[in-house]
């Protein structure tokens, strides 16, 4: 039995983290980091075995194998070096750092004190973009050349929490909230990227961080990723859009996980299974070049996968799906997407940013 500490039992920490461990035979969650009163109360309710307290040191000395760090972007790096140098594996939730350079430093210290940093990608098992996935795989359109990947929102009224906070300090906006996922995706999918233009802009009334993204890729296959992160729109546009050398890709329908951990739903059988009506459009080509139209079902969703493999980890040294290097990589976009914003440029990277070590 792997035994775990929580830092944060908030969005992040009780909806993903903690219902995803509970998941997983294997893990004891042992301590909870919160000082919030209702939180307090429903980490206790959630985990009745565990400490639950504001004294991260408290938490420290109960010598978990992992500490999942969960809460306030400004806390990441923070609790992680103070994890890291009690010789304690960490998983961090997105984005790790303020940047690229922050996020190596820390995978530094790690290997110094022989422990490791797991970053949390969880959309790597979206049901979406496995489905995606899939079909690309299986050859039917042919080399992809176009991706389009959306996370779209209508928010009009901003919650007023830290993530909506214009303090550059704070990580706050969708750079730091989305991008992490959608960059991830895009390099995973199109490979490594060697030039970034973005923009990022705030247009709800109320002064708050960005609002609206937009990130424009190339890649060294010389294919495009377009990618789109947003809180003000009223009207979504499909989640993903493909093209590829022999066809078309296109699907609407989004993943599902996130709403059922909402409803307070533990993982279990037939977890990840979507409605019928959420399929893949498909245009495949003939010789001729005559296109056909067709759908399938969804790939079962799977986020519960990430700390299985995070388990397999720590018992046998098993290297998981999603590493420190590959957030490196993504973070060295989201850094090219921050200066793009802001200058107009596009920006190079010298090496491309690759998920794929070299």
């Amino acid at each position: 039995m792997k035994t775990v500490v929580i830092c944060g039992y908030g969005l992040a920490g009780k909806i993903f983290h903690g219902a995803l461990i509970k998941s997983v035979q294997g893990f004891e969650v042992i301590g909870i980091l919160t000082g919030d009163n209702d939180r307090t109360a429903q980490a206790k309710a959630d985990f009745p075995q565990a400490l639950v307290s504001n004294n991260f040191e408290e938490l420290l000395d109960l010598s978990p194998d992992l500490i999942v760090v969960a809460g306030a972007n400004i806390t990441h790096v923070p609790q992680a070096k103070a994890a890291i140098s009690r010789g304690i594996n960490v998983v961090v939730d997105k984005p790790i750092a303020v940047d690229a350079t922050a996020v190596a430093e820390l995978g530094r210290l790690a290997a110094a004190q022989g422990v490791t940093v797991l970053p949390f990608q969880n959309r790597r098992w979206d049901s979406d973009y496995l489905t995606l996935k899939t079909a690309v795989t299986s050859g039917v359109i042919g080399t992809p050349h176009r991706f389009e990947s959306r996370l779209e929102r209508f928010r009009l009224l901003p919650k007023g929490g830290w993530r909506d906070l214009s303090d550059p300090e704070a990580l706050g906006g969708v750079l730091y909230d989305f991008a992490p996922h959608i960059v991830d995706q895009a390099i995973d999918l199109m490979g490594p990227v060697v030039s970034v233009d973005a923009h990022a802009r705030t247009v709800r009334e109320t002064p708050v961080s960005d609002d609206d993204l937009i990130i424009l890729l190339q890649h060294e296959s010389g294919g495009i990723s377009y990618l789109v992160g947003s809180l003000a729109v009223g009207l979504p546009e499909p989640r993903f859009t493909l093209a590829g050398t022999r066809g078309a890709l296109r699907i609407k329908a989004l993943d599902t996980q996130e709403d059922h951990l909402k409803l307070g739903e533990i993982p279990g059988p037939n977890w990840g299974v979507e409605p019928a009506e959420s399929t893949i459009e498909i245009w495949a080509s003939d010789a001729g070049g005559e296109l056909s139209y067709s759908t399938a079902g969804f790939e079962v969703g799977n986020w519960p996968e990430y700390y299985r493999e995070v388990l397999e980890f720590l018992e046998d040294f098993t290297a998981p799906t999603v590493t420190l290097d590959q957030a490196i990589a993504t973070m060295r976009v989201m850094d090219a997407a921050r200066s793009s914003a802001q200058s107009g440029d596009n920006v190079r990277l010298i090496p491309p940013a690759s998920h794929q070590l070299a």
